[in-house]
């Protein structure tokens, strides 16, 4: 009998999952961004908003925008960089300069090639917003298929948990401190430029002060990513505390920055030949403003104010990088110490921008050289990058690297050769000798071959090069006088120096000279004999404050106390640089410790620091002290280890204190600090409205309004304006009038003309008094209004401002507005 077995139930197939349920298994699977998906949500759509906001031309909230635009178009793509594993082995500092670095160069790079290549296609104006703003784009996406293609190290979790596991209370009171710092520098500076006190700025001083000598004694109790991140804030404190002065172009060089970055702004493309200039040929206050100012789109002068500080703030970091390769915690805390407390760091490099940009690729380059983790191509390849960088970036501290590069080389060559023959006897030679060096014959050639592509060939903006080498050797020869800065006064290589009076009665020669040479030109003012005999005054000092009366109630001369600090610290860092390198020479243990091309960089930094002092005119056309600037980032750590030997009959223990104390102590005198509590010193910008660099840099909004009135007026381009101080500050800025022809003259009484248009600026109306500039050195002298009054027609005047010209009728009062 058949039996049929029972039927098995058909199983009913679910039901369609809904759509919240597919969205949820979409989610549930494996994808590269699964683990962050907010951070990448987030991302896309900060780019969308600056894409929309920059092509549709649309307005972001105040400070959230210009926040956004510097995320999309520099810390989103350094992260991008940062996070991909072409920086191998390198971690913290170093692996965020080698990306800073590639972002920055790669947008100069992007720029130029834009400039180059769209107006072939038919698009004009290359470096116009929405161009930008796409090249932004292409290289936010090239950059994050690089990092898919070659993946580093990302945040995840455990890192994440491990910066919380870091930040105790010992370290939250660093970063604290140094964050609080900045706030009070950015108040202090904006207290003093609406005429409030330095009260803020000095809170902000001594909050840094105290915030490096907690760095010191906490040293060992937090990680080394909190000490980067304090110093880099406390550096941040310091250039803000003088970049942010006044409420325009404050400045010496910065004012022919703002002017080529303006030009290359109005025009929508850099060009050379628009103004062939040594300035406009760096790109890094060309292509780099003007791309960033396309995407913030502030005012111009606040790309300079602030965004370049926050990129040059770095540079200390990066300082403290390179002494860590070699030596513990407290010695490159130290270096980095002494590199922000030299005057040139916070008194001139927030009015350098190109050599700030220049400076931070130099720090680079060291970094490059140094870095043992690499194999010797790459470090070379890297290395010559930089260097095309910093060229392209600073001409002054390219040429200035070079020479410490070909130093350190032949250095490295007679040594090799002294001790191959000492060990000649030895079946194997010191390990030294024997392994490659990044500072190679090839390598230098490479370097001096970028220099004069760039420079002569590329921008034709080198000639000046040329005329200073023939000017030195003329010097040597004594075949010509020797023009010396007299920065030179602070070097142990020299005692006495020209005085005020000496260097205003050569540069009245100079300019009677001219005259003399066109005496059948009639254009110059006809002045009596005493209008040309010129004298030097002194500066007004600060006076003394209750604590400064107080010292010289008890015999103790305050001026003569400051004056004496300020020179002894000058003197203690070049004799601890010294020591320092006897120190290597003498110890074993020093050289072993120290890689051998960081100690010939090292010895190469001080011989061009000899050469530029000793040379004649190099110290007044690079600028010694900020060729000091420049070798700091390689004999910082030097510094500190001269101290050290120095100070070693103290003990172990005393020895690296005491080290510690003059390091600080400095900071505390060249800061301002000390001489702002006790007067009798000269004022300082970052902490007064008054001083040589407020009279000379300081713009004000009466000086502002009358250059604008001045470049509406007929026959004043392209050179018939004559003003005192730093004349560049009346440079027509506006993207209307800026032509790349426009000249202005030094108002010195000899060279007066006709029919110039004569500006009296803010300073000499309130003080009497203007300054020459000549062979690097600044000097006042008391201005003969009289003399122009009685000689030319007032036809400005806003209170703040009065210009000049003979043959047009005097005018009324002008409104300041």
């Amino acid at each position: 009998m058949r039996t049929d077995s029972p039927a098995l139930p058909v199983a009913t197939p679910p039901p369609p999952p809904s759509r919240p349920a597919r969205w949820r298994e979409y989610l549930s699977r494996e994808h590269p961004w699964r683990e962050y998906p907010w951070p990448v949500v987030t991302s896309v759509a900060l780019v969308a908003v600056v894409n929309v906001a920059v092509l549709a031309n649309l307005p972001l909230p105040p400070f959230i925008g210009p926040a956004i635009g510097f995320w999309f178009i520099l810390i989103q793509p350094v992260y991008l960089l940062h996070t991909t594993g072409l920086w191998g082995q390198a971690r913290g500092a170093e692996r965020l300069g080698y990306s800073l670095a590639g972002v920055i160069f790669g947008l100069m790079l992007a720029g130029l090639a834009a400039d180059l290549v769209l107006p072939v296609v038919g698009l004009e104006r290359p470096l116009d917003p929405r161009p930008v703003v796409l090249l932004a784009d292409l290289i936010t996406v090239g950059l994050y298929l690089l990092r898919r293609r070659y993946p580093g190290p990302r945040p995840d979790r455990r890192a994440i948990a491990a910066v919380k596991a870091a930040i105790t209370p010992l370290a939250g009171r660093l970063l604290a401190g140094s964050g609080l710092t900045v706030v009070l520098a950015i108040m202090g500076a904006n207290r003093l430029n609406n005429d409030a006190g330095d009260l803020v700025s000095l809170l902000a001083l001594a909050l840094g002060v105290l915030t490096v000598i907690f760095l010191l004694l906490w040293r060992h109790e937090v990680t080394e990513t909190v000490i980067m991140v304090s110093l880099y804030l406390l550096s941040l404190a310091l250039l803000l505390m003088t970049s942010l002065r006044g409420w325009y172009v404050t400045g010496h060089d910065i004012q022919t920055e703002y002017q080529v970055f303006q030009l290359t702004q109005a025009n929508g493309r850099w060009e050379i030949a628009n103004f062939h200039n040594a300035y406009n040929a760096c790109l890094s206050i060309t292509i780099l403003p003007t791309e960033l100012a396309d995407i913030l789109r502030v005012d111009g002068p606040y790309i300079y104010k602030v965004f370049f500080q926050l990129i040059f703030a770095v540079c200390p970091v990066l300082v403290y990088a390179i002494a860590r390769r070699y030596w513990p915690v407290a010695t490159a805390i130290l270096a980095c110490v002494y590199f922000i407390s030299f005057p040139t760091f916070f008194t001139d490099m927030p009015f350098i921008n190109r050599q700030e940009i220049g400076l931070l690729f130099v720090a680079v380059a060291v970094l490059t050289i140094t870095n043992g983790s690499w194999d010797i191509i790459r470090r070379r390849l890297t290395l010559i990058a930089a260097c095309v960088a910093v060229e392209m970036s600073h001409y002054s501290s390219m040429y200035i690297f070079l020479g410490i590069l070909a130093i350190a080389w032949v250095i490295e060559r007679v040594l090799a050769l002294r001790k191959g023959r000492t060990s000649a006897a030895h079946a194997e030679p010191p390990p030294w000798i024997s392994v490659p060096r990044v500072i190679g014959i090839g390598t230098v050639v490479a370097v001096g071959v970028v220099t004069i592509g760039w420079g002569f060939l590329a921008t034709q903006s080198a000639g000046a090069v040329l005329t200073d080498a023939k000017a030195a050797v003329s010097g040597l020869l004594g075949h010509s006088a020797a023009a010396r800065s007299g920065n030179v006064s602070y070097s142990i290589l020299f005692g006495k120096t020209a005085t005020p009076q000496e260097v205003l009665n050569d540069y009245t020669k100079a300019v009677l000279k001219i005259r003399a040479a066109t005496s059948g030109d009639t254009s110059y003012l006809e002045q009596p004999g005493e209008v040309t005999r010129i004298k030097a005054v002194a500066q007004p000092a600060l006076p003394l404050t209750s604590a400064g009366r107080l010292f010289a109630d008890a015999g103790v001369p305050v001026a003569g106390l400051n004056t004496a600090i300020r020179l002894a610290a000058a003197d203690a860092e070049q004799v601890f640089v010294a020591a320092g390198l006897i120190a290597f020479a003498v110890a074993r243990r020093f050289r072993k410790k120290v890689g051998w091309e960081f100690l010939c960089l090292g010895i190469g930094a001080v011989l061009m620091l000899a050469v530029v002092t000793i040379v004649p005119d190099l110290s007044v056309d690079y600028g010694l002290l900020r060729v000091f600037q420049e070798a700091l980032i390689m004999i910082a750590p030097v510094v500190v280890t001269g101290s050290m030997a120095i100070f070693r009959p103290l003990g172990v223990t005393w020895a690296p204190r005491v080290a510690a104390g003059v390091a600080v102590a400095i900071l505390i005198s060249t800061t301002g600090l000390l001489p702002q509590l006790l007067g009798g010193y000269q004022a300082q910008l970052n902490l007064n409205n008054s001083g040589q660099y407020y009279d000379s840099y300081y713009t004000h909004p009466q000086e502002v309004a009358g250059a604008t009135w001045l470049a509406w007026q007929n026959g004043v381009l392209p050179a018939n304006v004559e003003a005192t101080h730093a004349s560049t500050r009346f440079l027509f800025t506006a993207p209307g009038h800026v032509t790349g022809q426009q000249f202005i003259e030094d108002a010195f009484p000899p060279l007066l003309r006709q029919r110039a248009w004569v500006v009296i600026d803010y300073s000499i109306l309130h003080t009497g008094l203007a300054t020459a500039a000549y062979d690097g050195d600044i000097i006042p002298y008391r201005y003969p209004l009289l003399f122009l009054s009685q000689s030319s027609n007032l036809v400005y005047d806003n209170g703040g401002v009065e210009i000049y010209r003979k043959g047009l009728p005097k005018r009324g009062h002008q409104a300041a507005g």
